[in-house]
């Protein structure tokens, strides 16, 4: 049977007979075994052991990558264990785009991975393989496998994106909460996607095996259960935004886990919070003034949410120190303190909480600050991913001027979308042209938005 390939690398080693392609006189079921990262089902031949592995954190994995977690659990046993290792993917192939890729690696004397086919499994193995599509990865289905059974029937959702935590902080809240509704919107909102999807993805693999694709020589390990509920209502903004303002306050490992799940689903698109930044004291005099009113943050707790999101996105240095913002609410983690260069990384605002008009704009250091007419320092706010800036010609000034425009009209406005309407030209002009150091007063930026 042939060899599967894609690219030059794997076509000059056709000619070269891989573990897969040799024949063998049985292969029989031993079981499947959940090592690291990883499900693998073991079939013992007569030239050695056979691994099929399945990621249960994605939907693919690289078969160097599988083999050396095999090694580290099986250590100098690995070649007795397994001759070759064999991983399927969610991605598919090229010529038969509905059939997942397989790719393996063979363990004594193998030099590089190499795509095969269901087709050349299926006979090496005198039987179709299993395969488990990534939302239907669930541990104890896997488990119990056994040649000829049916597929299980598996409540579909994206293993990259779990929604246990979701479901038991909701099941925690009490009547009304924002939280258990923005939560429960999006453990159902997950199901119904994995459920279509895969609903699919299934269609289109049986429409292949019908037309005798490589698509034939596999079997279902899952397939979706069905959905008794109709397609979730996303709440509205104000909830999402209170439910996440609530949980992104707590300090418990549940809240952790459900924000970990919101920054693989949209990067916290709801949270208060924008982007992380970094500003450094000794650089000028309103940094120094902004990093005055910082306060110690507890040091008797566990960090909140946001206080983590900053500990995770750092080097984890012992010296670093956990502050408070107590003007904007936000976490500040200060790098280095004993040094002549210490910095501080907070997180911006997506909406500033005040009714105080806008004063002047300050630029300085390469930060972007509000101040307001009650004299209040602010950050200027930004969505994380879409950054601000000044003194150039580029997105990031233009984001700027489209803020500062919203804002002289309404303080409390969010930070601005890349679709948002183009800013006056002559104010963006006026930020382009800024030099490193100035403030802008009020007066002066509505003087150029008229142009």
């Amino acid at each position: 049977m042939a060899l599967f390939t894609r690219n030059t690398d794997d076509n000059s080693h056709a000619s070269q007979q891989r573990w897969l392609q040799r024949p063998v006189a049985n292969a029989v079921f031993d079981g499947a075994q959940f090592i690291d990262r990883y499900a693998v089902l073991r079939w013992d031949t007569d030239r050695g052991g056979l691994a099929l592995v399945h990621s249960m954190v994605d939907g693919n994995a690289a078969p160097k990558t599988v083999t050396s977690a095999l090694r580290r659990h099986h250590g100098a046993r690995l070649a007795d264990r397994y001759a070759c290792v064999v991983v399927a993917q969610t991605s598919t192939q090229v010529s038969q785009p509905w059939v997942p890729d397989l790719q393996a690696y063979d363990v004594d004397g193998g030099d590089q991975p190499y795509y095969t086919t269901w087709a050349e499994l299926a006979a090496l193995l005198g039987q179709p393989a299993p395969y488990w599509f990534h939302a239907l990865r669930d541990r104890d289905s896997i488990a119990a496998w056994r040649p000829g059974a049916p597929p299980a029937v598996v409540p579909a959702h994206d293993i990259a994106t779990p929604v246990t935590a979701l479901t038991e902080l909701a099941a925690d809240e009490p009547d009304g909460s924002p939280a258990a509704e923005l939560c429960w919107y999006l453990a159902r909102e997950v199901r119904h996607r994995g459920h279509a999807s895969t609903t699919r993805y299934i269609a289109e693999l049986r429409k292949n095996a019908a037309d005798g694709g490589d698509g034939a020589h596999l079997v279902l390990g899952a397939e979706p259960a069905s959905l008794l509920r109709p397609a979730p209502e996303e709440p509205t903004e104000m909830v999402r935004r209170a439910g996440w303002l609530s949980i992104t306050e707590r300090r418990d490992v549940l809240a952790h886990r459900v924000a970990a799940f919101a920054q693989r689903w949209d990067g916290g698109r709801d949270w208060h919070t924008g982007a992380v930044v970094s500003v450094r004291p000794e650089a000028c005099a309103t940094a120094r003034e902004w990093a005055r009113r910082l306060v110690p943050a507890a040091a008797d707790q566990p960090p909140t949410v946001l206080e983590k999101v900053l500990l995770d996105n750092d080097r984890g240095a012992d010296s670093d120190v956990l502050l408070h913002d107590p003007v904007a609410g936000v976490p500040v983690l200060q790098r280095a303190p004993d040094t002549g260069a210490t910095d501080l990384s907070t997180c911006t605002l997506q909406r500033l909480p005040t009714r105080s008009p806008l004063a002047a704009l300050v630029l300085s250091a390469g930060i972007c600050w509000i101040r307001t007419e009650d004299q209040t320092l602010w950050l200027a706010p930004e969505r994380d991913g879409w950054g601000i800036g000044y003194g150039y010609s580029g997105n990031g000034c233009l984001t700027l001027a489209r803020l500062v425009d919203v804002l002289l009209d309404d303080i409390s406005a969010p930070a601005v979308r890349p679709d948002d309407p183009a800013a006056p030209r002559a104010l963006f002009e006026l930020l382009r042209d800024a030099p490193g150091t100035v403030t802008y007063t009020r007066a002066q930026l509505l003087a150029a938005r008229a142009g």
